[in-house]
């Protein structure tokens, strides 16, 4: 007899029940994804410079896979998800030390999946600590979510919430929207950096 927690999807696109994708999402497990893409400083720059078809190819994280990201802030930079295909998990581990302000976007849309309608779902993104804006709310509605950008902006300051080791994880619970978990590594006190979204 099959498992029912496993596998199952319905007929409308959503998860009905738990795979170990999701299982491994929730508890930020790396070990059953394989080897994805290193994003250097250099590519992140490049399109945040132009967004052209090569850059944006080229910043693109891999699905079911842990990819990396050498970021530092030195100038504005980007990353962009792949389709949001259902059942997916990407984790992206920040290995550049993001100590100054040019800020990371994240987006939801490219060059590599252009015509799709891929947003981030709605919820909260982030680690509240009390002391900077490092959780928001997603914008839209739960059945109409509207984010397609995550952005961070560092403090010029070696006490940012997303020091190196911060990972990030994306899932897709449903074709075209993106769950997103944050486990920050800080620097110092962590009190500085701020997390921001927007629709367009």
């Amino acid at each position: 007899m099959a498992n029912p927690l496993y596998g199952q999807n319905k007929a409308d696109g959503n998860l009905d029940s738990v795979t170990d994708n999701y299982l491994d999402y929730l508890a930020g497990n790396q070990a059953n994804l394989a080897t994805g893409a290193t994003v250097t400083d250099a590519e992140a720059d490049a399109d945040a410079a132009g967004s052209s078809a090569a850059t944006i190819a080229a910043t693109t994280l891999v699905p079911n896979a842990l990819n990396f990201l050498e970021h530092d802030g030195g100038a504005a930079g980007s990353v962009y998800l792949p389709q949001a295909v259902k059942n997916t998990h990407i984790c992206m581990e920040i290995t550049g030390d993001i100590d100054q302000t040019g800020a990371l976007t994240i987006f939801t849309r490219g060059a590599v999946n252009a015509g799709t309608a891929v947003v981030f779902a709605k919820g909260v993104v982030g680690v509240p600590n009390g002391a900077t804006g490092t959780s928001i709310e997603t914008l839209g509605t739960a059945a109409a979510p509207t984010s397609i950008k995550l952005i961070w902006t560092a403090a010029a300051a070696d006490t940012n919430q997303w020091g190196p080791g911060t990972t990030i994880h994306f899932y897709a619970a449903k074709a075209d929207e993106w769950l997103v978990t944050v486990y920050p590594i800080s620097e110092g006190s962590g009190a500085t950096g701020a997390l921001t979204t927007s629709a367009s």
